[in-house]
């Protein structure tokens, strides 16, 4: 049992978890695959609230604040009508993508409840991996990318044709507002030449980029690649996070961070104290790029899924080929695209200019 992974739905299964499939019941099994499924799909969602939100929308008509001050009135006493100004329209794309397991005849008769387990979970992992390098490609590639939509919302059977999936602002032509009221062009893609130190400080640049604009609040929490973690740490101005099982007496360190923080991230690593920046280590980002996110100002990025609630999520598909050849599959229609363009900032550590990491170039080819 040492290897047990024991998804949700093989719960109550444990003492039946060297048994074959065909002394349990296949059908039984199946339905303890499609119940870890089910609740695969809420825990993810959970973990990704913070940054996404699912959405059906091919495009979306983004209206931004404001800006200007009142104008004199005129000699009636009544102001001049004004168009509000600030809008751009984003479009999301959606892939299909899948895996699937089987066996015959003869494999059925050895497949074991444990293996069928095992399947499932290496299934997770693989959606998983495809659902996070998409959302990053969508995060990290800074050109806009022209997707042709051929599912369209659910309004009809015929797609949109051609949409922009835009990346976050990258000084194209939309203006938006900063506070003291003042409208212009942006550019969240940034880097720095020099490792991060005390006279490198690249969280106090990502949090003066993000808080410029008065849509976002905090908290703001920077996500490092575990490359970044030593010169990270090593500011004058971070603070470790207690550690649960240690009582600390000395003061120095944070009591406890809000659970909301850690996001898709892997550990809560502390906060630097000048700059008020979180620090979240999450092993999945490419070695010289941090992102920077201000939380308060809600989910940056949608996902989109098919109109259809049938195919929304990842989903199971029993099949038999031939009486002989039977199995699952495990499918996902989704893909990412950015929303609110300046609620998040990506870093490039080490080099003086943006690169579009490698492997991260929109649309991926898997």
């Amino acid at each position: 049992m040492a290897n047990n992974v024991l998804n949700y739905g093989f719960i109550g299964l444990e003492d039946l978890y060297g048994t074959r499939i065909n002394v349990v019941g296949v059908d039984r099994v199946y339905q303890a695959v499609q119940a870890s499924v089910d609740e695969y799909n809420r825990v993810v969602d959970s973990m990704m609230a913070s940054w996404v939100m699912r959405t059906t929308m091919v495009q979306e008509y983004i209206e931004l604040p404001g800006g200007g001050t009142l104008q004199p009135l005129t000699p009636d006493g009544n102001p001049l009508p004004v168009v509000p100004s600030g809008n751009y329209t984003v479009g999301y794309p959606v892939y299909g993508a899948g895996t699937a397991w089987g066996t015959n005849r003869i494999t059925r008769e050895f497949l074991t409840v444990a293996e069928a387990d095992r399947i499932t979970d290496d299934a997770f992992q693989k959606d998983a991996d495809w659902r996070i390098r998409h959302m990053l490609a969508a995060l990290f590639d800074n050109v806009t990318l022209t997707f042709i939509d051929k599912y369209g919302d659910g309004s009809s059977a015929k797609g949109l044709g051609s949409i922009s999936v835009l990346p976050l602002a990258n000084n194209d032509s939309v203006t938006y507002m900063r506070r003291g009221g003042s409208q212009s062009a942006d550019n969240h893609y940034l880097a720095q030449a020099a490792a991060i130190a005390d006279n490198a400080n690249p969280f106090s640049t990502a949090r003066a980029e993000l808080i410029e604009h008065p849509t976002n609040t905090g908290p703001f929490v920077s996500y490092i690649p575990t490359a970044l973690v030593a010169t990270a740490t090593a500011l004058a101005e971070f603070i470790e996070v207690d550690d649960p099982d240690i009582n600390y007496m000395d003061g120095n360190n944070l009591p406890s961070a809000p659970a909301s923080i850690l996001g898709p991230g892997d550990e809560i690593l502390g906060k630097t104290q000048s700059s008020n920046n979180w620090i979240v280590e999450w092993g999945r980002l490419p070695d010289d790029i941090m992102i920077t996110v201000a939380l308060g100002a809600g989910p940056f990025m949608k996902m989109r899924e098919l109109a259809t609630p049938a195919l929304q999520g990842l989903f199971t598909e029993g099949f038999d080929v031939d009486g002989n050849h039977m199995g699952q599959r495990l499918l996902r229609w989704a893909g990412f695209g950015v929303s609110n363009r300046v609620a998040a900032c990506v870093t490039r550590i080490g080099n003086a200019s943006y690169a579009i990491p490698t492997g991260y170039d929109a649309p991926l080819p898997v």
